[in-house]
């Protein structure tokens, strides 16, 4: 009976373990991915539902910005094919952001007419000196398709650095299918783009809208 009871006992504190160091394992696959310090209040897995379920998520915005985080959400759904791991392709059925708030930043302060830099990285990008990072040849390619994409109740808030004014904005809620990081899906740098059209044409101050439109030729 003892013995029993031992292993009981030894099996439930291996599952507990092992959903600790697979969260801490996400938690950093995430923050290398994003390339900005991230946190999670909690990660709950579930291994019959195939699920995880991140709660309470920040990343960190930039040090020079007004914000303390560019994104934070009160949770994150996935549902996974745990099969696919250990494939080229990891297909995710669904991901979930629930109560997501994005936070863009504009910098300005020099010329009020010119966005010098943002928060997203993606003026430095309109740079025609720009010389974007190279990675090492892998010689196992790893790509991912996420079957269904929900954004809900989400806003955006933003922020000029020379303004003390802050423009808070609700976003649609909206709904991607297969989306990947392969050219025959729906590339993710796509929906992306349609998610800051959407920003762009609910911003109320026009002359903001002219200046994001002559920086990002939206």
């Amino acid at each position: 009976m003892k013995k029993i009871l031992l292993i009981i006992v030894l099996g439930f504190l291996l599952v507990i373990f092992s959903k600790v160091i697979f969260s801490q394992i996400i938690i950093f696959s995430l923050s290398k991915l994003v390339e900005r310090e991230t946190f999670v209040s909690k990660v709950d897995i579930n291994y019959s539902k195939r699920e995880i379920v991140f709660n309470l998520i920040e990343i960190r915005n930039m040090d020079k910005f007004y914000y303390k985080n560019i994104f934070e959400a009160d949770k994150i759904k996935i549902q996974f094919n745990f099969k696919s791991i250990f494939t080229n392709l990891v297909e995710i059925d669904y991901l979930i952001f629930s109560n997501s708030r994005f936070f863009l930043e504009f910098d300005n302060q020099i010329n009020e007419k010119i966005i010098a830099d943002d928060n997203i990285g993606e003026v430095k990008k309109l740079d025609n000196n720009y010389i974007a990072l190279t990675y090492p040849i892998k010689k196992r390619d790893k790509n991912f398709l996420i079957l269904e994409t929900e954004l809900k109740n989400s806003k955006v808030f933003i922020k000029t650095l020379n303004s003390p004014k802050k423009i808070e904005i609700n976003l649609s809620d909206m709904t991607f299918y297969k989306v990947a990081n392969k050219a025959e899906f729906q590339h993710y740098k796509e929906v992306f783009k349609i998610i800051l059209n959407d920003i762009f044409f609910r911003i109320p101050d026009q002359n903001l809208k002219d200046l994001i439109y002559k920086t990002y030729k939206f």
